[in-house]
């Protein structure tokens, strides 16, 4: 069953795997978008948990201090 062409163009309606325009577009986006920001916030916590790891010699090759550390790790996932 194929859909009439006179409702492809409209975004109305749009076959499967079609453009992401019109509302079925518009939500695929924001799903992609919130996991994208799902992932972001993911390896920001992975990140932050490991730098708490970091021994003292570790800090001192990157150039940062343990008060530095703590701030960072303190934050939020969510903040940048």
């Amino acid at each position: 069953m194929t859909i009439p062409s006179r409702f492809q163009g409209s975004g109305a309606l749009a076959a499967p795997g079609g453009s992401l325009s019109g509302f079925g577009g518009a939500l695929r986006r924001a799903a992609l978008r919130a996991a994208d920001l799902l992932l972001t916030w993911q390896e920001r916590a992975r990140q932050r948990r490991m730098l708490a790891t970091l021994d003292d010699r570790m800090l001192d090759d990157i150039g940062i201090g343990h008060g530095e550390v703590l701030r960072e790790a303190d934050k939020p996932f969510w903040r940048g």
